[in-house]
């Protein structure tokens, strides 16, 4: 390990923000604050729970609220710097914490969310540093990860945000690339940055398509690689999406390797409306890296009330536990455990406020 070595991409991130205030008064420099609150209550169900768990229950739950600040300094002829704070708040238990739990196999559950830097020009492409969104998840998940519950975005195997450095190109007549070194297990036995990410998008009119590879874990090399594509087409009213990814595992000991997961997503829209559904598959594995297995299913509807607020409702199916939490979760804690029959559905009814 070489932690003694390294400087983390967060913690720098964080002391370029305090550098960025204290620049002199006169620097062109805006900080503008963010926040979205996004609850909903829910009535859920599983065929079976997990030993001391009820198989039903109605709540609240958190639908990833968050709060942050964003800081913009266009004083360089050259180049534009943005830096980005933004932690998780779990509005359901009033905590500043990961919904999801997923944050706490990193770094620790209340660790910001986001935590970047970028410099930007339009002949060199940008570089982006410290904790974000990553590439593979940008390319081939974000596309069908548009529903308002916090059943959103489950059904993939890509992970949503590490430590990274990121450097994207210009636009080319609409093909961008991305390359990324990731910190993706926080030097569990490797180097800090132990991934990396490659990814291409290509724009043309109303139809965007993604490609990304991960390269997992360069140090060990047992852990399973990851190829992906994602497809999605606007038409009037109409939004169109799918993604395919196939873990590559490494493992020679498997038995179910190089399992195959795919989405289907469509949506339209009329007035303040929307109208969502998605469909899932991920094959069967025992590769440990195949987050997301069986089917699933999921349809909403969003009312826009305002510019700042939405109200939203949701169904969602999943064939194996994964995604339908206990109500008293401190962690990734599937109702019916994990990856088990479940047969599990959740209703919601909730509201986003964005200020």
């Amino acid at each position: 390990m070489n932690q003694a070595r390294t400087l983390r991409l967060s913690a720098a991130t964080l002391a370029s923000l305090a550098a960025l205030g204290s620049l002199p008064a006169h620097a062109e420099m805006e900080v503008t604050p963010y926040g979205s609150l996004r609850i909903q209550t829910e009535a859920v169900s599983v065929d079976e729970a997990q030993p001391g768990e009820e198989d039903s229950y109605t709540g609240l739950r958190d639908a990833y609220s968050r709060l942050g600040a964003r800081a913009t300094y266009n004083d360089l002829d050259w180049v534009d710097i943005t830096a980005t704070v933004e932690f998780p708040i779990n509005s359901a238990l009033m905590r500043a914490e990961d919904p999801t739990f997923f944050q706490s196999f990193y770094k620790g559950n209340n660790k910001p969310r986001v935590a970047d830097i970028a410099a930007t020009t339009e002949s060199m492409g940008s570089l982006r540093v410290g904790t974000q969104w990553l590439a593979y998840y940008n390319s081939v998940a974000y596309p069908v990860d548009f529903f308002s519950s916090f059943y959103s975005g489950y059904a993939t195997q890509a992970t949503f945000r590490r430590d990274a450095a990121t450097y994207t190109t210009p636009s080319m007549a609409g093909l961008t690339g991305t390359v990324s070194a990731v910190d993706l297990t926080d030097e569990a036995g490797t180097s800090y940055l132990d991934t990396w990410q490659y990814a291409l998008s290509w724009a043309l009119n109303d139809l965007t398509l993604g490609l990304a590879y991960q390269d997992s874990e360069q140090d060990s090399g047992d852990q399973a690689d990851q190829l992906g594509a994602s497809l999605a087409y606007v038409m009037g009213g109409w939004r169109f999406a799918a993604k395919v990814e196939q873990l590559q595992s490494n493992d020679d000991t498997l038995q179910d390797e190089d399992p195959v997961t795919y989405n289907l997503y469509g949506s339209y829209s009329w007035n303040k409306y929307t109208v969502k559904a998605m469909f899932a598959n991920g094959e069967e594995s025992d590769d440990p890296a195949a987050f997301f297995q069986g089917d699933s299913y999921q349809v909403g509807l969003d009312y826009q009330y305002s510019d700042n607020l939405k109200l939203f409702a949701d169904y969602f199916y999943e064939e194996l536990g994964y995604a339908i939490y206990t109500p008293t979760s401190r962690s990734f804690n599937p109702l019916a455990g994990y990856q088990v029959d479940s047969d599990g559905q959740a209703i919601s009814l909730g509201l986003r406020y964005d200020f």
